[in-house]
């Protein structure tokens, strides 16, 4: 999905023909396009591991959270758009699984290549490949609400406080979870080690 695509929400950038555009609505144009800019990829890669690795249904969820940003008032989510969005993605992908819980259905992972194997020799691909895999396999045996806060937080880089508002929860709950979290992967992590060793 790039500016350019069928896929971005159409009131991005485009006007009617027929009347010239404000410097306000280009200003407000100019900003929906700097955050989609910058949060389009955290916001996939979100949506696409709340989704199981759907990377379709991540693309509606983010498609579907820039059409709202599109229809609200700036000012009224500027100086919270990042937690905004992360929990417009959230609230769409929940309903997702809500869906597809009552049609029974599961879908089917899809992998996310986050690696340039022009940077990397394929030896160093193959162990950070395998690494990461493990990590996601112990984050993925993590409870539901400390998987997404290890997620949102680690993954996305969002404050505690973007996270609470993300995940409607307390600042010191997520503290809470992230802690629990932290020690429940340290702890098997280097109980695996020590089997190993």
């Amino acid at each position: 999905m790039t500016r350019d695509d069928p896929a971005l929400p159409a009131t991005l950038g485009q006007f009617p023909k027929s009347q010239e555009p404000s410097s306000d609505s280009l200003d407000n144009t100019e900003w929906l396009r700097s955050v989609f800019d910058r949060l389009q990829r955290p916001l996939l890669a979100y949506a696409c591991k709340l989704l199981h690795g759907d990377w379709d249904l991540a693309q509606d969820c983010v498609q579907e959270a820039f059409v709202r940003l599109c229809r609200e008032p700036r000012e009224r989510i500027e100086s919270h758009v990042d937690a905004w969005l992360f929990k417009t993605c959230r609230h769409r992908a929940m309903d997702i699984h809500r869906m597809e819980a009552r049609m029974k259905t599961q879908t089917e992972p899809a992998a996310i290549d986050s690696l340039s194997s022009q940077e990397k020799d394929p030896g160093s691909i193959a162990m950070l490949a395998e690494q990461q895999h493990e990590i996601e396999q112990r984050i993925a045996d993590l409870p539901r609400l400390e998987q997404e806060v290890v997620l949102l937080r680690l993954g996305q880089g969002l404050s505690y406080k973007q996270i609470a508002e993300v995940m409607e929860l307390s600042v010191s709950h997520v503290g809470v979870l992230l802690h629990q979290a932290l020690t429940r992967l340290r702890d098997v992590m280097s109980s695996e080690r020590e089997y190993h060793s």
